[in-house]
């Protein structure tokens, strides 16, 4: 099924602005924290945006699948260039990588990029229990859905930043150079 094939497409010149870079990780892998340090940086058209913090509404028996379809559906709507001014739109996602393709292609946008997030199960689980408070995370269904995004990643040859021993600031400039080659790509369309 296509989620979007019941949605309203967007306009051509909605589409080719902005660029959208999917950031996506289980729980734990650090996709937050370099979006919200990609936002301090406070780059000219940049926007850096959690999708977990909005509430999209779908009935109950929506899979996991197609709520973040959903949920990806709905920032690539309210992110319009002529609306918001945002060149490229980074977005923090659990989705997975395959589902993110669809719903990119299927809604045209030209200029995307989908990025795992990942890092060892040690070290992801002892953020959870630790600094990030969610101890109830830290179980062996997220380390099963870790290695599933690490499997679809490589498969489909998606860039990997793996935060696993690597400081924040040596992922944040990984992540960077990535931003720079699509905010580039968009803005020379």
């Amino acid at each position: 099924m296509h989620f979007l094939s019941q949605k309203t497409r967007m306009s051509k010149s909605v589409l080719d602005k902005p660029a959208f870079l999917i950031l996506t990780g289980a729980s734990g892998a650090g996709k937050t924290t370099l979006t919200l340090r990609l936002s301090e940086l406070a780059i000219s058209g940049v926007e850096g945006i959690n999708c977990d913090r909005v509430r999209v509404e779908v009935p109950e028996t929506t899979s996991p699948s197609d709520l973040q379809a959903a949920i990806l559906w709905h920032w690539i709507s309210q992110s319009s260039y002529e609306r918001n001014k945002i060149e490229l739109a980074v977005l923090d996602t659990q989705i997975r990588p395959h589902r993110a393709q669809e719903v990119l292609n299927q809604a045209g946008v030209v200029h995307k990029q989908i990025v795992l997030v990942d890092c060892e199960p040690m070290k992801r689980n002892e953020r959870l229990r630790g600094e990030r408070g969610q101890p109830e995370l830290a179980i062996p269904q997220m380390d099963c859905w870790a290695a599933y995004l690490r499997g679809q990643a490589d498969a489909l040859n998606l860039p990997i930043i793996d935060t696993s021993e690597e400081s924040i600031d040596k992922s944040l400039e990984k992540l960077g150079r990535l931003v720079r080659i699509l905010l580039d790509q968009a803005r020379a369309a």
